[in-house]
C-alpha cells in the first residue's frame, strides 16, 4: 500500500510520537510517506527519528493560523502522488477540500487523539458540521484510542469508528543516565512530567503541589520537559523553578530519562491516551495521573501505578502523598507491572491493527 502520514509538525509531543512510530514501523512491509504541514525546524525531533527509507515532504507553512493555500496544498500533494490511504492527526479542517474531492478515490483515516469534544477547537470548531458529516457518511473513517475516548465520540458523534489502541515502540535503554546530577541525595525520588506547557497538561497544578511537598521536607525533585506551547503558562511556573523543580526544555530523550527516573506526573485536565504514559510503562517508571480520558483504562491504582481523583491541586497532592508513603519492596512491584502491562501497547500490534483497518476498507 500507498501510505500518506500526514500532521502538522513533528515537533516533540504525544501525538508527533505515536506518528513517527507508526510510520517507522509501516515502513516494514509498505510503502511510507510522512508530511509536516509546518516547516521543520532543528527542534522538531521527530522528524529526524523517521526511518531514513520513509519518503519525507513538507508543506513549508511558517505562520500559525488559517490559510487557504494550505487546503489547497493538501488537496494537491495527495491528488498528485495517488496514496491509497491518507492517515490524518488531528486538525480536520486542513482535510476537507481532500476529503471533498477526494473520498472516492482515496481512503482518508482521522485518529481521534483526544477527548472528541475538546479536540474540536479554533478552527475544527468552524468546521464541525462537514465534519460530522464526513464521519457520518465514511467519507473519512474515524478511529479512537481508547474505550474512553471511543465513548466520548459516540456522544458526540452517535456514529461507527474503529478503536486502536495507541502505541509506542519499545525503548532502547543504554547505561547512560541523563538526569544523574538531579538526584540530590541517595535517598532522593526522582520525578519527570514530559508534555507540552499548554492548558490541559495542568502544569501550574504540578508545581503548586511539588512545591508544598518540598516545603514539608520531601527528598524530591520534579523535572520538567516540554516546548512552551503557550508562553503565559510558563511564565506562571518560573517562581517556582529552583533546585527541586528543573525545567529541561525539548527533549529527545524521554524514555531514557523516565528508565532513571522514579516516577512520572500527569496531572492533566483531560487527555486521549498520552503517549508519554505508555513510555513510562515501557521502562518501569510509575506513572501518578489524573484520572481523565483514556488514563483508567490503562492504570490500575496501586497496582501499575496512581491514579488522583481529579486534576485538582488537593486531591493531586493527597496521591503524591499516597506514593510516597509506599515501601522500596512495593516500589520494585509496581515497577514489574508496569512493565507487564505494556505488552498491550506495543507500536507493533498498534501497527497491525491500523494495517488491518486499511485493507477493510
Amino acid at each position: 500500500m500507498k501510505i500518506l502520514q500526514i500532521h502538522h509538525s513533528l515537533a516533540g509531543g504525544g501525538v508527533e510520537s505515536m506518528v513517527c512510530g507508526l510510520a517507522n514501523e509501516m515502513i516494514k512491509t509498505e510503502d511510507v510517506t510522512v508530511c509536516s504541514i509546518f516547516e521543520p525546524k532543528p527542534t522538531d525531533v521527530f522528524w529526524y527519528k523517521l526511518d531514513p527509507r520513509i519518503k519525507k515532504i513538507t508543506l513549508g507553512k511558517s505562520k500559525e493560523g488559517f490559510s487557504l493555500k494550505e487546503l489547497f496544498l493538501i488537496l494537491s500533494t495527495i491528488r498528485n502522488n495517488k496514496y491509497n490511504v491518507v492517515h490524518v492527526h488531528s486538525k480536520f479542517y486542513y482535510y476537507a477540500l481532500s476529503v471533498l474531492f477526494l473520498h472516492g478515490k482515496t481512503k482518508f483515516f482521522y485518529t481521534v487523539h483526544s477527548d472528541a469534544k475538546m479536540e474540536n477547537l479554533g478552527w475544527d470548531e468552524k468546521f464541525f458540521p462537514w465534519k460530522k458529516y464526513c464521519f457520518r457518511k465514511a467519507h473519512i473513517h474515524p478511529v479512537t484510542i481508547s474505550n474512553t475516548s471511543q465513548k466520548s465520540f459516540d456522544d458526540l458523534y452517535n456514529c461507527h469508528n474503529d478503536l486502536v489502541y495507541n502505541g509506542v515502540p519499545r525503548p532502547v535503554i543504554s547505561s547512560e543516565n541523563p538526569v544523574a546530577e538531579f538526584r540530590l541525595t541517595d535517598k532522593t525520588k526522582l520525578f519527570i512530567h514530559a508534555g507540552r506547557i499548554d492548558t490541559p497538561k495542568n502544569q501550574l497544578v504540578l508545581c503548586k503541589v511539588f512545591n508544598r511537598l518540598i516545603q514539608e521536607g520531601h527528598d524530591i525533585v520534579l523535572l520538567i520537559a516540554g516546548s512552551k506551547q503557550k508562553k503565559e503558562i510558563f511564565t506562571s511556573l518560573e517562581p517556582y523553578l529552583c533546585d527541586r523543580i528543573k525545567y529541561l526544555g525539548e527533549r529527545n530523550d524521554i524514555p531514557q530519562i523516565m528508565a532513571h527516573c522514579d516516577a512520572m506526573c500527569l496531572p492533566s485536565i483531560w487527555e486521549g491516551l498520552p503517549v508519554t504514559l505508555l513510555e513510562a510503562l515501557s521502562v518501569g517508571c510509575i506513572p501518578i495521573c489524573s484520572n481523565v480520558g483514556g488514563i483508567p483504562d490503562v492504570i490500575e491504582s496501586g497496582m501499575n501505578g496512581f491514579l488522583s481523583k481529579s486534576s485538582s491541586e488537593y486531591d493531586y497532592y493527597n496521591t503524591m502523598c499516597e506514593y510516597l508513603s509506599k515501601s522500596e519492596n512495593e516500589y520494585e512491584q509496581i515497577r514489574r507491572n508496569c512493565k507487564r502491562s505494556f505488552e498491550n501497547y506495543d507500536i507493533v500490534n498498534t501497527t497491525k491493527s491500523y494495517l488491518a483497518l486499511y485493507k477493510a476498507y
